[in-house]
């Protein structure tokens, strides 16, 4: 069973999530994101649940588009109810600026996403 990241992103940042998806679909692991995931006829914040539900980790991307984003708040939330690994990766907000939810977990700056990466592929084949 391959290792699966949901990506949260808001809409201003898509290139870099698809970026990020390919990036961590080269390593094997399986990425969804709600861009991939939406039905219609269902509420968006159920959508979102549902797949946080099924997936091992999740990557919230902060940017200055998302850093005040609610839904970038609500989907933390949500993926820390579900007891699921979380990751920012902040992506050109200074320290200073973000959440201090987010300032109190092991975020990654994107200057170190390779290192990231790296570090998960390893994660992964091990287990």
């Amino acid at each position: 069973m391959s290792y699966k990241i949901f990506i949260s992103s808001g809409f201003k940042d898509l290139d870099l999530a698809r970026d990020l998806a390919k990036r961590l679909g080269e390593t094997g692991v399986k990425v969804s994101s709600a861009e991939r995931g939406v039905r219609s006829g269902e509420v968006l914040s159920n959508q979102i649940t549902r797949q946080l539900s099924n997936v091992d980790e999740v990557m919230v991307i902060v940017t200055d588009n998302s850093v005040d984003s609610p839904w970038l708040m609500f989907e933390l939330g949500a993926a820390s109810s579900l007891r699921k690994r979380v990751t920012p990766l902040v992506v050109g907000v200074e320290t200073n600026k973000l959440p201090s939810l987010i300032r109190s977990m092991n975020y990654i700056k994107y200057p170190d996403l390779a290192k990231y990466i790296d570090d998960l592929e390893k994660r992964t084949k091990a287990a």
